[in-house]
């Protein structure tokens, strides 16, 4: 085939259907059954939100159910709370994670991508310049086969096994820092922003998902990141009396006591590195091409982008397209994406700095709160779109309804 890529989340369903749109015979595997719940913060940043508009799948998306935020509230713990907004019509959205990936996946079979979930690769061999990447797959039924491929996507997350099998893989770096995340259903908070609860070593987000008018009682995501192992070896026995402390700490106040439908999901350790995109016939996109938490509510944004670098690179362009499984693209991948993602990276790195000292964060956070803007500045630098600092942007969604105040 022209392409197998691994991995059915955002990324590599992106990917995949970029390239069958191109003309390309792709196949697409992942060891999950689709629809699947995942640990997410489950928000997409207008970035996203305007690349799903830019490839055409947004309309896809909000068929599946979302809500659109206008902005996020960034607190301490405690009542104290800087409210950031994005400029114009500018929104981000909340979509839980199965409906979202279901709808990319099923976008992706519509334009011709073969999709085989309940499928585990074994091994993977990434492939050279004379011969195709090969991988060894385990099928739902427990048999075994070889499929080989003119180019190999990895684009299975935050332990890739297609990084590991291709040695880009490195070991994790940094604190030691993980999640669970919960699917809530309740009623009293707003339903057109997020909320952001910042400590020592402790995160908690909580944002709204699914469609408003679909969901009654009214679901939502809360997701608690803890650093350090001292904090992180009892995150499954106290992680959900810890979330509902640091939320009543916040003051988010209910109409009712708030019910844990699904989960908890767990993800961690976050920080892993690659020691690079491509190696042989095999390139690296999303999480697998390398993670580090996106604690500003970047990630699906980064996994997009990397998907609709490796598309173009691969497929070429429109005056000069590649051939159907051709490796031509593979060298310009590594640099594009440092390209496409210097600016998230730069302010993430800016942000856990000052997250990481106490000082530093009751500083930034007083600023935001105090200064007029600043708040709505640094939510709009971290959507993605720096040029809404200065202008407005074209509208690509819906404005959200107003219940909760400004």
């Amino acid at each position: 085939m022209d392409a197998l890529v691994v991995g059915g989340g955002p990324s590599g369903s992106v990917t995949a259907l970029l390239l069958a749109r191109a003309g390309w015979e792709v196949e697409l595997v992942d060891r999950a059954a689709f629809p699947r719940g995942k640990a997410c913060g489950e928000c997409l940043n207008p970035a996203g939100v305007a690349l799903l508009h830019a490839m055409d799948l947004l309309e896809c998306v909000l068929a599946a159910g979302a809500t659109p935020l206008d902005g996020w509230e960034i607190s301490p713990r405690g009542p104290r709370v800087a409210r950031g907004r994005f400029s114009g019509p500018d929104r981000a959205l909340g979509i839980e994670r199965r409906s979202f990936d279901a709808a990319l996946l099923g976008e992706a079979r519509r334009q011709g991508v073969r999709v085989r979930e309940r499928t585990t690769v074994e091994a993977a061999h990434p492939g050279d310049v004379s011969t195709p990447a090969r991988v060894r797959l385990r099928r739902p039924d427990g048999g075994k086969e070889e499929r080989h491929a003119s180019i190999l996507v990895g684009a299975d997350g935050l332990r890739s096994r297609v990084a590991q099998e291709a040695g880009l893989a490195l070991p994790p770096q940094g604190p030691t820092r993980a999640s669970l995340t919960w699917r809530v259903q309740g009623e009293g908070p707003p339903r057109n922003r997020g909320r952001l609860l910042l400590g020592d070593g402790c995160t908690v987000g909580f944002a709204p998902v699914g469609s408003p008018a679909a969901s009654s009682p009214s679901l939502w995501n809360l997701t608690l990141v803890l650093t350090g192992t001292e904090r992180t070896g009892s995150l499954r026995e106290k992680g959900w009396e810890l979330a509902q402390r640091v939320l009543e700490e916040g003051g988010i106040t209910w109409s009712e006591h708030p019910e844990v439908v699904e989960g908890p999901w767990g993800s961690g350790s976050f920080h892993r590195p690659v020691r690079g995109e491509v190696q042989g016939r095999t390139l690296l996109v999303g999480d697998a091409a390398g993670y580090f938490d996106p604690l500003t509510g970047q990630g699906i944004f980064r996994a997009l982008r990397s998907a609709r670098l490796a598309g173009q690179v691969l497929t070429g362009g429109e005056s000069d397209p590649n051939p159907p499984g051709s490796a031509a693209g593979l060298p310009r991948y590594p640099g594009a994406l440092r390209s496409g993602l210097r600016w998230s990276r730069r302010l993430q790195r800016v942000i856990d700095g000052v997250l990481a000292r106490e000082t530093s964060r009751v500083v930034g956070l007083s600023t935001l709160r105090l200064i007029p803007g600043a708040a709505s500045g640094l939510i709009r630098l971290t959507g993605d779109r720096p040029e809404t600092l200065v202008r407005r942007p074209a509208p690509v969604l819906p404005g959200p309804g107003r219940e909760g105040g400004p």
